[in-house]
């Protein structure tokens, strides 16, 4: 494990200065705001985990030649934990007790449900990339937060857009759902299908598409004897992009809707064209959208990686990094620079303003639902184009939490 978690440094400090260009100093510890970042960088999601971490560790290199944290350094604190639980219990160990963190973003899904009782128990304040429902409610997570509508909430924004713009009045529209059998896969299920039923749109049978997904043939062969109308796929991309490959070989009439982990830039050069006409759900800017936000994403981009390929998971990298550090700071300005004050500041947070790189995110001390709202995209010409404008789920409490 010492190995493991040693060599996971060592990639982590190599990527800090690949990505940000950011030099040891002599910069005194008190003078430091340390930030752990507990991602898959050599694991079954790991195309994702570098564009993520890379947008983190630009917007945090921004912040610092910025101001800072009132004039404090932002240092993250990156450990690979390659998207295995054990790993990632024990990264997140070393980012608690050794590094003394004020706080950390976590990956996995399943790290994250593992170590549920363990956070609220240490009281670590928690940025997730998994976006579960579970993380919802601060009676029983009160330090877990994320910057986007939920993974189930995006499930029932797309199911509301495939039926306000059903056409056939003689029968329901008809969805599968595909997903790897892991906590983050079948995270959605219960609540979307209990949505279709009540919207009147039919679910049919599920086909399960495990990572590293090598072919899907079967279960699209398998999916088509039912002939959904759509297929909403739960993975990555470089996992999706094989799902489409598949699709497209064997000629299917389904459209794809992919969720916010699959669907990305990426997806559409390693689908190698098969991504062409499909849908994703996505709360997110696409990189280089005209918002005002983007300027500042770009311009980093292009000076600190020319020559490569912004993608909405750098986006998303920096708008975790705009809002930690604005809770950050704030909590340095309450002289409670701790989990508790950073608690505080985020749980004040009301329609914050990225820029419009994202929604207006808002948490409260009895929701942490930062957003009910996101978009339709649809590949275009190799492109993100926008086919629904916002689309907004009210902040009832019937699928709080679910």
């Amino acid at each position: 494990m010492r190995k493991t978690l040693t060599t996971g440094l060592i990639l982590a400090t190599a990527l800090l200065l690949l990505f940000s260009g950011v030099a040891v100093n002599n910069v005194a510890a008190a003078d430091v705001v340390k930030w752990g970042v507990l991602i898959d960088l050599s694991g079954p999601t790991s195309d994702w985990g570098k564009n993520q971490v890379k947008g983190q560790l630009d917007a945090a290199r921004w912040i610092n030649e910025n101001g800072g944290i009132n004039g404090k350094e932002l240092k993250l604190i990156v450990i690979d934990d390659g998207y295995k639980v054990p790993r990632g219990v024990a990264g997140y160990n070393r980012l608690v007790q050794s590094e003394k963190v004020v706080g950390l973003y976590m990956q996995s899904t399943g790290t994250t449900m593992t170590l549920i009782k363990k956070i609220v128990a240490d009281g670590v304040a928690t940025i997730a990339a998994s976006f579960t429902s579970k993380f919802q409610n601060p009676a029983k997570t009160p330090f877990s937060f994320f910057v986007s509508p939920s993974y189930a909430t995006m499930g029932r924004i797309s199911l509301k857009w495939i039926k306000d713009n059903w056409k056939d009045t003689s029968r329901n529209p008809r969805i599968c759902f595909l997903y790897p059998d892991n906590k983050y896969g079948r995270d959605i299920l219960n609540t979307c299908k209990a949505y279709a039923r009540e919207i009147g749109v039919d679910v049919g049978p599920d086909q399960v598409i495990n990572w590293p997904t090598k072919d899907a043939t079967v279960q699209l062969t398998n999916m088509k004897r039912y002939d959904p109308d759509f297929a909403y796929i739960t993975s990555t991309a470089m996992n999706g992009a094989v799902i489409l490959k598949n699709a497209r070989a064997l000629g299917l009439r389904t459209k794809f809707i992919s969720n916010i982990r699959n669907f990305e830039e990426t997806l559409i050069s390693l689908s190698g064209g098969a991504a062409e006409g499909t849908y994703g759900v996505h709360p997110f800017a696409p990189y280089g959208a005209d918002v005002p936000g983007m300027k500042k994403v770009v311009a980093s981009h292009e000076k600190w990686h020319k020559g490569e390929t912004g993608t909405n998971v750098y986006v998303e990298g920096w708008v975790n990094i705009l809002v930690i550090s604005e809770a950050l700071k704030r909590a340095d300005k309450a002289g409670n620079l701790t989990p508790d004050g950073i608690r505080n500041a985020l749980e004040k947070f009301k329609d914050f303003d990225t820029g419009d790189l994202a929604p207006p995110l808002t948490w409260t001390p009895t929701d942490h639902r930062a957003s009910m709202a996101a978009k339709i995209y649809e590949v275009k010409g190799a492109k993100f184009v926008d086919v629904s404008g916002w689309i907004e789920l009210p902040r009832d409490k019937k699928y709080f939490g679910k």
